[in-house]
């Protein structure tokens, strides 16, 4: 089960939507840099950024922050927030060299990028994110909720060749609550596609529970809140020792 730690960045610092809602956002680091290089040191194979800014305006105003953690962190960056023309997906795959884009509202608005995209670079560097608040999708930057059932949807964004999907129940986002584990199964096991979890886990239980869902195509899960504030006991060794020999800037709640 492959972990991949989320950084989320707002107004150029490391933040955290609980449920999905702007009011209920939490700030966690002045620089999400360090935070990437953090997460690199705790030996991440792959590093999730979500643009929220981008999310809601669609415009690249954290593009030079999200290049420099690029080209400073040595893995593999997977992004999403705001990707709604082809233009930018070209930009980010091609200038930026981000590993994997992941798309929210313009898979819901736009199918003909979709299709652009996976035409011109391929089924792995496409993730198609499915946002959902009580079975049905939501849109611009969580803000939207739409008519369209999750199912409904990821079985249509199949049908254009997509290989995975980020399903997330956004009413569990940042509430270390747990992970939606039914719409999780539903969804791997009746579209077949490859799903990374997302949204609510807490602790090393959620990932055992999480785990027990590989065989339906649940194969990745994406962490925010629960490595921000060290809730695996061998984080707690290895932060312990940042504090020992690195001045990187460790996460601060507010």
């Amino acid at each position: 089960m492959l972990v991949i730690p989320v950084i989320d960045i707002q107004n150029g610092r490391s933040v955290r939507m609980v449920e999905g809602l702007e009011d209920k956002t939490v700030y966690y680091s002045e620089s999400p840099l360090n935070m990437a290089r953090l997460f690199r040191k705790e030996n991440a194979k792959v590093i999730h950024i979500s643009d929220l800014d981008g999310a809601v305006s669609g415009k690249r105003k954290n593009y030079e922050l999200i290049k420099e953690i690029t080209e400073n962190v040595g893995v593999p960056i997977q992004l999403g927030g705001g990707i709604r023309t082809f233009e930018i997906a070209n930009q980010l795959i091609r200038e930026l060299g981000v590993y994997r884009i992941v798309i929210g509202t313009s898979a819901i608005d736009n199918i003909d990028l979709i299709k652009k995209l996976l035409n011109e670079f391929g089924k792995s560097k496409v993730a198609i994110s499915v946002d959902v608040r009580n079975g049905f999708l939501v849109k611009d930057g969580w803000g939207n909720v739409t008519n369209i059932h999750a199912l409904e949807f990821a079985l249509g964004m199949k049908k254009l060749g997509v290989e995975r999907i980020i399903y997330q129940d956004v009413a569990r986002v940042g509430t270390l609550t747990g992970p939606d584990v039914e719409g999780l199964k539903q969804i791997a096991s009746e579209t077949g596609l490859k799903v990374t979890a997302a949204g609510g886990i807490s602790n090393y239980a959620d990932l055992k529970i999480i785990q027990e869902l590989e065989k339906f195509g649940v194969d990745s899960v994406m962490m925010s809140r629960a490595l921000y504030e060290n809730k695996f006991p061998c984080q707690a060794i290895w932060r312990e020792q940042e504090k020992i020999d690195t001045s990187l800037e460790l996460p601060k709640v507010k």
